[in-house]
């Protein structure tokens, strides 16, 4: 058994792995600007188009194979209506309710809050997300150490070490969060970002296997402590995943009226081209600017399917770091 214990507590160690994830990884897939790596993704597409054009790969002089690409891609961008659809029915189905409901979900969520405040010890929980997770995991390091502390007596040397361990793991991880909280601006992903490496469920699970194992060997008051610190960690990844789905909300809503905006154009562009590249050719006659031109034309109809990925990027890659609700542990993926 204290083997099994010990592997828990050294598991919620690797919780802050992601947060040491490569710059460039974490910046394309969560912090990035959407709108810059879009850009940065269509100049890709229209110099790979434009460098295929100049190697002769591309017949640029001939229309019917230009505007037969065209055409393929407008066509595969017409299925967008339906995603759209499909997006702000999911949102609509979130925020629409009844009077009852409605009072019901407010009244849970200040209830939250007043335990958040009891648990903390503060008279008014801020209403930023970033301050009140930082609130939170401040309020975890604190219990941390105030555990540690009071069972710094303990005469068993092996739960000493198991102690040593968890709360490291714990205020290591909280003061990597901390920070980051500290830099977040007011608004639900920036305080969705700084947490999402946060494995809670792995040092809920410790807590309260050590609590089981070794209760009897922990003194009155830590054990209070203890229950206080596991307490605080289900608050958090309720705190979490709650921020998580106003954010999946907005963005998913955002997301559906920005493809309406970007698949308007690129279906005029489109149909325009269609129609008068023949004319093109005959006015430019040279094969060099035809090359760009199309390369241009491909990376406008193509501009939908990059919205839709770069903010896929980020909505699933929040959905997949933040699985682990709750006491439950999935397997921990450091690469995924």
């Amino acid at each position: 058994m204290d083997e099994a214990v010990d592997e828990d507590v050294r598991q919620s160690d690797l919780v802050h792995e992601r947060l040491r994830e490569s710059p460039i990884r974490r910046w394309v897939l969560l912090d990035g600007n959407r709108y810059v790596l879009a850009i940065l993704l269509s100049l890709v597409v229209f110099v790979s188009c434009t460098v295929i054009g100049l190697a002769g790969y591309i017949p640029v002089t001939d229309s019917d194979t230009a505007t037969t690409l065209i055409g393929s891609i407008v066509g595969g961008t017409l299925p967008f209506i339906t995603i759209v659809l499909a997006i702000n029915q999911l949102v609509l189905s979130q925020e629409l309710g009844w009077t009852g409901d409605l009072q019901d979900r407010f009244e849970q969520m200040l209830a939250f809050r007043r335990q958040v405040e009891e648990l903390t010890a503060s008279q008014i929980s801020p209403a930023s997300p970033a301050d009140f997770l930082q609130l939170i995991v401040e309020t975890v390091v604190e219990h941390g150490g105030t555990f540690r502390s009071e069972t710094d007596h303990v005469d068993d040397p092996e739960l000493d070490a198991l102690i040593e361990d968890f709360v490291e793991a714990i205020e290591s991880e909280g003061e990597i969060v901390s920070d980051a909280l500290e830099d977040a601006d007011f608004g639900t992903f920036d305080a969705l970002s700084a947490v999402l490496g946060h494995y809670n469920g792995a040092h809920l699970h410790a807590a309260r296997t050590i609590r089981a194992v070794y209760g009897e060997d922990i003194p009155a008051d830590a054990l209070e402590t203890l229950d206080g610190l596991v307490e605080l960690l289900s608050h958090l990844a309720v705190a979490r995943q709650t921020f998580k789905t106003l954010y999946m909300q907005y963005e998913l809503a955002y997301l559906s009226k920005l493809l309406l905006y970007v698949g308007f154009p690129t279906l005029l562009g489109g149909g325009i081209f269609m129609m008068t590249y023949g004319s093109i050719i005959e006015a430019v006659a040279e094969p060099i600017p035809l090359v760009f031109i199309v390369s241009t034309a491909v990376t406008l109809v193509f501009l939908p399917f990059v919205v839709l990925l770069v903010y896929t990027f980020r909505i699933a890659t929040i959905a997949s770091r933040t699985a682990d609700f709750g006491p439950f542990v999935p397997r921990v993926d450091i690469d995924g």
